[in-house]
């Protein structure tokens, strides 16, 4: 029983070790020497992952170093501090000849030179390599050593690989491949590394074209990638937004080219789909360009719409559709509010509702007095004529002197007709007092003193004087 839980704690214990960790364990022993501890941890690895390559080379160099060892006698206690890299296996060189005992004289006791002894120890150590050579050993040390280090470079590799450091696997698997230049899988790994490599390079150049709106760049450096990896990340996509973005660049260029032109009407047709289509593109741009376009539209039907209240219409129209774009411009505000009170007072004027009239353009007069190229104080001086003349009719005749004098103080006015009718006016409700005449008193001139004789003189008759003349009939004047 209780083998059998020793056999379930060393089958858990087993099933805990990773191949990496075993063949890290026997690496770490093989570089101490300990060639048996070595031997086990790579017959466990094998055993837990028999396709592992490079593990029968290691087994195969770890036997002959047990081998070696055997064969070797007992080391002294304090063995030399030796690298395991440097270490060789030590070969059995024949016994020098012990001096002969018979020799007669004194012992005399003798010390080697340094000099004798290095070349001793040279000459052991060149022997050493020559036996080595002759029998293949060092060979396969060698060999070992640097298909463990290609293992790792290339596993190494393959880590850089799947996190995207293409620049380090490269430089791994190029290094591996310096090492084992025959090994197609090597050269299979190295080749993937830079066709990654140079998809990474192309595409952070395309990422940067993007942000500077580079289109034409950018969608080669695109199309470089498909034509290396046509399933590279989101390469495809990005491919048709830069056309659908290059697609739009020309559209918005044709547009500014018709609104630098004055066309505003071929600008909104132009823009409005766009920022229908593409409200991401250039929105500030666009939106601008718009407004104006809207705006000027709106402006023009002003002031080539004369009479037209149906044009006065569309005109408010083009500048709601501005402000609906920046809602709180102040110069299409004000066009806005001018169109407005213009309209209305249009429609005064065509009913002849002459206060009303004159009230609506007095305040279109207080903001611009040249609104509509002048049109509007025109109208504002012929409603407060014929304002005048409904007060003349109606026998108001100090409110009609009032809108007379009203048209006499515009500038742009026709004053003659205004004038006319002030004075007229004027002169009834003020008529001029006749003023007396001197008459010139005739002297006597003295004559001689005679006797008078008295004649009868006859008196003048004297002669009635007629009614006195009537007032002066005023008639009302026509309105216009």
């Amino acid at each position: 029983m209780p083998d059998d839980l020793d056999t379930v704690k060393q089958t858990d214990i087993d099933l805990q070790d990773t191949a990496d960790a075993l063949y890290s364990r026997g690496m770490t022993h093989y570089r101490r020497r300990e060639w048996q501890e070595a031997r086990e941890s790579f017959l466990r690895l094998k055993s837990i992952s028999p396709e592992r390559r490079g593990v029968d080379a290691l087994l195969n160099e770890v036997d002959l170093f047990l081998q070696l060892e055997a064969m070797q006698p007992e080391q002294p206690a304090e063995a030399p501090t030796t690298s395991p890299e440097t270490t060789l296996p030590e070969m059995s060189v024949p016994a020098a000849p012990e001096p002969s005992a018979a020799l007669p004289g004194p012992t005399v006791a003798r010390r080697r030179s340094p000099a004798a002894v290095i070349l001793i120890l040279a000459a052991l150590l060149m022997v050493a390599f020559i036996v080595l050579y002759a029998t293949g050993v060092l060979d396969q040390i060698l060999g070992t050593q640097r298909q463990a280090r290609v293992e790792v470079l290339v596993n190494q590799g393959r880590a850089a690989l799947n996190v995207g450091d293409y620049d380090r696997a490269a430089a791994l698997f190029g290094e591996a491949l310096g090492l084992a230049p025959t090994n197609e899988e090597i050269k299979t790994w190295y080749m993937k590394a830079q066709r990654y490599q140079q998809l990474a390079s192309l595409y952070e150049q395309a990422q940067v074209d993007i942000a500077g709106q580079r289109w034409d760049a950018a969608l080669e450096k695109l199309e470089q990638m498909l034509a290396i990896d046509p399933s590279y990340r989101d390469a495809t996509a990005k491919v048709d937004f830069v056309k659908a973005q290059r697609t739009l660049d020309a559209r918005f260029a044709q547009a500014k080219t018709v609104f630098d032109s004055g066309d505003w009407a071929e600008t909104v047709k132009l823009l409005e789909p766009l920022r229908e289509e593409a409200p991401d593109f250039r929105p500030d741009e666009v939106q601008q360009t718009l407004f104006f376009a809207h705006f000027r539209i709106g402006v023009d039907l002003l002031a080539s719409s004369g009479d037209s209240l149906e044009s006065i219409g569309q005109a408010i129209q083009s500048l709601d559709r501005a402000l609906a774009i920046f809602p709180t411009d102040p110069a299409a505000l004000e066009e806005r509010r001018l169109a407005d009170l213009y309209r209305q007072a249009r429609l005064s004027f065509n009913q002849k509702d002459w206060p009303q009239a004159v009230l609506t353009l007095k305040q279109i007069q207080s903001v611009r007095q040249d609104y509509m190229g002048g049109r509007a104080v025109v109208m504002l001086c012929t409603a407060y004529l014929n304002l005048g003349d409904a007060y003349y009719a109606s026998r108001n005749l100090a409110e009609a002197l009032e809108q007379y004098r009203s048209v006499l103080a515009i500038t742009g006015c026709d004053h003659v007709e205004a004038a006319m009718k002030e004075r007229e006016v004027y002169a009834i409700l003020y008529p001029p007092t006749p003023t007396p005449t001197n008459t010139r008193t005739p002297t006597r001139t003295p004559r001689a003193t005679l006797t008078p004789t008295m004649t009868a003189t006859p008196m003048p008759t004297a002669t009635s004087a007629g009614p006195p003349p009537p007032p002066p009939t005023v008639q009302p004047f026509p309105t216009r």
